[in-house]
């Protein structure tokens, strides 16, 4: 399930499972559910004191919230829903440049992107650009690159057939 669609639901279903709890979380449940929506988070002023303040709510509140729903602190939230809308530019227009991608999902620079992007997925932005998107691939991709730099360090060929280990996809020339 898509990462948005993810904290949407969970949001939602929050918000109607608030209904016999305090007005209070029934505000936070269907903020948060509009912030997702909306895609407010992708704003450089998307923080839990602007919540706060939307909500009306302490900005403690909200986060036991959070935690007691969704299982996470605000900003790993934020950091997931901010690298997914980033995952799907990349894939969708891999022309555009990584500082433009960093800031329209909410980064404010294009080495803060970088970072929670190989954070959240292992791979630079680029990488993943480059490889159409696709974290199968880009794990291949990885596989295969690590293996050819082992052979050739320790002098050995690549088999056709390629496995995950190096071991299993690499022999030693025949003398």
């Amino acid at each position: 399930m898509d990462t948005r669609m993810h904290y949407l639901t969970l949001f939602k279903s929050a918000a109607s499972a608030a209904s016999g709890a305090s007005p209070a979380h029934r505000t936070i449940a269907r903020t948060l559910a509009e912030w997702v929506l909306f895609r407010e988070y992708c704003s450089s002023g998307a923080d839990l004191d602007s919540l706060a303040v939307r909500t009306g709510c302490p900005r403690e509140e909200i986060a036991s919230f959070l935690w007691t729903n969704a299982g996470e602190r605000f900003f790993s939230i934020r950091k997931h829903l901010r690298i997914s809308d980033a995952k799907d530019m990349l894939a969708a227009s891999p022309e555009l440049p990584l500082s433009s991608v960093a800031h329209a999902t909410g980064f404010a620079d294009k080495s803060d992107f970088r970072r929670a992007f190989r954070e959240e997925t292992g791979y630079a932005p680029r990488f993943w650009k480059e490889n159409g998107g696709s974290s199968l691939k880009c794990r291949v991709v990885k596989i295969l690159e690590s293996c050819r730099s082992r052979c050739r360090a320790g002098r050995k060929t690549m088999r056709r057939r390629h496995t995950p280990r190096c071991g299993d996809a690499c022999t030693t020339p025949a003398q």
